[in-house]
């Protein structure tokens, strides 16, 4: 648990170092500090261990999307260069929160206890209100913020509801022996089964799941670009962990009793995601629907709980937070400090930018699930976990979401070749901008390519 510590001494020296005005230094000492914490947390892999009383189960899982969330905040801080560079203040403040919302995901990808999950959720709930609304002085951010913070704390009621009743049942908060209670029992209480279906709920508001999702159009339109990019990646990566460590070990036995919800859930969430993405013209609101409908992708290896389940999820995940980063990573460059960007503002970007326009070629082929890109393979893997269990029915859903889906990815790319009536201009970037663009690319090629990579790492 070297890395949950030293995480959290780089927070608070972050914020040391924003408070005595060495502003030069905080993004260096972000950097180095999470690279640091990335061989730290893969020094562990051998480790299969639990600590602070049991409440933390350090194993292969843990460790490998530990390691995938750090990788994802380090690829967004190298964007920061970029898109704080005139940013005067608070720059400390937003990166010692995005560290502390890292922490928290980190708990949620390593809890054996109830508490635990639950303090893990509440810090990297609490630390994204404030991030959502950091742009002060801009209505649509702080109405970004309230948005969450309100349907945030009826999730995080629901879900505490869920670990009450549980506890009450089984008089214990630790997975394992809430799992042995559930195989020892033949009916379990009503009072059980309900307390699982409210986890269920906040779960399924965490990842913006259908018909939990109303807040993240709004959310991720209104939050400044950066932090749109991160609650897409990094926060929905840490939920669908949680839920996937939560429901394999504990509930795995009693599908009966959510099984029927999740499907509809499932179903559902990519369904809507896709054909409302469809009708969408500003491109942070068509990828916040985008990421509805990968939330649905993501419930398919939870529903199948067979031994490919782990590695679909992380695979997938992995290929999402890559393709999505690259693809924020030219929004960012496109809109600058502004909030808004009509697909429209795409056009004749091809001509003058190449290295943006291959990113977001690749970017958007990826999310579509076009091979040999990541994108295509972490579908597959999906799929092919869902066929496994029998859900037949399911991937014939998600096949006909994916088809849905090529059709608003290839928007931008339209408008992208599009040259009449002018092009873009080239636009300024700098090295650490350019290589989250060149790496999204290689990382994207190299996964589709090479899938095992990542595939077995999860165990």
């Amino acid at each position: 648990m070297t890395t949950l510590i030293f995480l959290s001494l780089l927070g608070f020296l972050v914020l040391f170092i924003g408070a005595f005005d060495y502003k030069k230094l905080i993004l260096p000492t972000v950097i180095i500090g999470l690279i640091v914490a990335f061989f730290l947390n893969a020094m562990d892999w051998e480790l299969t261990a639990t600590s602070f009383y049991g409440m933390i189960d350090y194993n292969h899982y843990a460790v490998s999307f530990t390691g995938l969330m750090i990788v994802s905040v380090l690829l967004l801080m190298l964007v920061a260069s970029y898109h704080f560079r005139n940013e005067g203040s608070h720059i400390a403040d937003i990166y010692a929160l995005m560290i502390f919302t890292l922490i928290g995901g980190l708990l949620m990808t390593s809890f054996s206890n109830l508490v635990m999950l639950f303090i893990g959720i509440e810090i990297l709930s609490i630390a994204l209100y404030i991030l959502a609304g950091s742009r002060r002085l801009n209505i649509a951010s702080n109405e970004a913020s309230l948005k969450y913070f309100l349907m945030g704390a009826f999730a995080s009621g629901f879900l505490l509801f869920g670990i009450t009743l549980i506890f009450g049942v089984t008089n214990s908060f630790n997975l394992a022996e809430i799992s042995d209670f559930v195989a020892d029992t033949e009916e379990l209480p009503t009072l059980f089964s309900t307390g699982v279906m409210l986890i269920l709920i906040g779960f399924a508001f965490k990842i913006g799941a259908v018909p939990f999702h109303f807040w993240t159009p709004d959310v991720y339109q209104g939050a400044p670009t950066f932090i749109t990019a991160f609650m897409a990646t990094v926060v929905k990566t840490a939920g669908i962990a949680a839920f996937y460590r939560l429901f394999d070990s504990c509930f795995s036995g009693i599908d009966g009793t959510w099984f029927k919800i999740l499907w509809i859930i499932c179903v559902a969430t990519i369904l809507l995601g896709n054909i409302t993405a469809v009708m969408q013209n500003e491109s942070k609101r068509m990828l916040a629907w985008s990421s509805v409908s990968h939330a649905g992708y993501l419930l398919i290896p939870i529903l199948a709980l067979n031994e490919l389940s782990s590695s679909a999820i992380f695979y997938y995940s992995a290929a999402y937070s890559i393709a999505s980063i690259t693809a924020f990573a030219v929004l960012i460059g496109l809109s600058k400090f502004q909030n808004d960007l009509p697909l429209d503002q795409y056009k004749g970007l091809a001509k003058n930018n190449p290295i943006m326009t291959t990113a977001l070629v690749v970017s958007m082929f990826s999310l579509a699930g076009i091979p040999p890109l990541a994108g295509f393979f972490g579908k597959y893997f999906v799929f092919l976990t869902a066929m496994q269990s029998g859900l037949i029915y399911v991937v014939v859903i998600a096949i006909i979401g994916s088809l849905i889906g090529i059709y608003y990815y290839f928007k931008p790319l339209i408008y992208a070749f599009n040259n009449e009536g002018g092009s873009l201009e080239k636009i300024e970037t700098n090295f650490a901008f350019n290589f989250v663009l060149m790496a999204g690319i290689v990382l994207s090629l190299l996964l589709g390519i090479f899938p095992d990579i990542l595939r077995n790492l999860p165990g």
